[in-house]
């Protein structure tokens, strides 16, 4: 059982902060920089086609996972 509090932290809304040592907005960023990078860089050089596209889509899925752990960093916001 996962319990109450388990699953408000996966499944609450986490407001970014902008301010302070845990600050999550400047992370945010940092990561949709490198990942737009990478992806850019894979753009380049792979061939079209089916590989390709499951690389951008894994890609893709490693982004917002990487988002969700930043994002969880950040307070629970009661909706």
């Amino acid at each position: 059982m996962l319990g109450k509090d388990e699953i408000e932290s996966r499944f609450g809304f986490h407001k970014a902060t902008i301010e302070g040592a845990n600050a999550t907005a400047p992370m945010h960023a940092g990561l949709r920089n490198r990942f737009k990078h990478f992806a850019s860089l894979l753009d380049d050089i792979l061939e079209d086609g089916r590989e390709k596209s499951i690389a951008m889509t894994c890609l893709e899925e490693a982004s917002m996972w990487s988002h969700k752990a930043v994002a969880k960093t950040a307070p629970v916001i009661k909706e």
